[in-house]
């Protein structure tokens, strides 16, 4: 299998003409996110803007988002997974709902792959073994992995949840990726990490061992036409 691994919004358009799926990646905290959003039974709408975000809360939809890991004030979360499961794990509120999305690097890695002819999928720990088994069942000859973070000295997390996602299915694993660690040592290394440690200094570390939880939801993210939808 051709394996491309590509960081960054910018780096992405590249990605547009090429064959196979998109895995993209932004394990803190975007993917997480998603995922638990479609686990709460919402739809997610990724978008660039603040502004966009209030469009969609005018047709009744929800919004959440961040810059620099900090909540944005205008919305209704911050991109944060484990808010979006004290708000809607127990009481179902959040179940039908719309969530606009909108983050630093994650969001507009997303929407620059946006009409890629393959499937484009969003990876984390969280669902790397239904990831893994999805891209199986494709048996594509090429997959690209988009890493959020554009800087290849930060986003540590994201490198090591591609190095994960090839170990799963038994793919080389190439030079730019770190040697995965064991299932169990994944939330010490997010916690290790330049992101992790900001997020906790934040008050998100709870976020950050969430994050890092491997295989907690059988849950594979599709983004088309504007939205991401949940794949079993």
């Amino acid at each position: 299998m051709n394996l491309r691994v590509v960081r960054g919004a910018a780096g992405a358009k590249s990605l547009l003409q090429s064959p196979g799926p998109i895995v993209m990646i932004d394990a803190l905290r975007m993917s997480a996110t998603v995922i638990v959003a479609l686990h709460l039974g919402m739809e997610v709408i990724p978008v660039a803007t603040v502004k966009e975000a209030e469009v969609i809360r005018t047709t009744g939809g929800l919004t959440a988002g961040e810059r620099g890991g900090k909540k944005l004030p205008k919305l209704d979360y911050g991109n944060s997974p484990t808010e979006l499961l004290s708000a809607g794990g127990r009481s179902g509120a959040l179940s039908g709902k719309a969530l606009a999305l909108t983050t630093s690097n994650g969001i507009p890695a997303l929407l620059a792959v946006a009409g890629h002819r393959g499937a484009v999928f969003v990876g984390s720990p969280l669902n790397l073994f239904a990831l893994a088994a999805r891209i199986g069942d494709e048996s594509p000859d090429a997959l690209s992995l988009l890493i959020a973070e554009a800087d290849e000295t930060t986003a540590q997390e994201d490198a090591m949840t591609a190095a994960l996602l090839l170990e799963r299915l038994d793919h080389p694993i190439p030079p730019e990726l770190p040697v995965p660690v064991r299932d169990e040592d994944v939330e010490r290394f997010f916690l290790d990490t330049a992101s992790g440690k900001k997020l906790a200094a934040l008050g998100y570390e709870q976020d950050v061992r969430l994050c890092a939880g491997v295989d907690r939801y059988p849950i594979v993210p599709v983004f088309s036409e504007g939205r991401v939808a949940v794949s079993f």
